[in-house]
């Protein structure tokens, strides 16, 4: 690989973590998802402050470079990523 062919880390900071944001905002959205009854509003946006609130997602972002890596599941790696997110953001 030449240094040409090489991606800036801020690109693939961005194009690894986009999907990671654009699920994080379907989960904390206030329409229930499927099988569930209602979502608190307040909690919901306590959530969404705590999780949505700006950040590099580098955690996010190993997650799914460690999975490109090892050719592990895209769509499972997605949602460790977005859970690990919300965990960081827990504590």
């Amino acid at each position: 690989m030449t240094k040409d062919d090489q991606m800036p880390f801020e690109a693939a900071l961005v194009a690894r973590t986009g999907p990671v944001e654009a699920l994080l905002r379907r989960l904390l959205d206030d329409r229930p998802l499927s099988g569930e009854i209602a979502r608190p509003q307040r909690l919901m946006e306590a959530m969404r402050h705590g999780v949505l609130n700006g950040g590099k997602r580098l955690r996010p972002f190993l997650v799914m470079e460690s999975a490109a890596l090892f050719s592990a599941d895209g769509e499972a790696a997605l949602r460790v990523a977005a859970a690990l997110e919300c965990v960081h953001c827990y504590s």
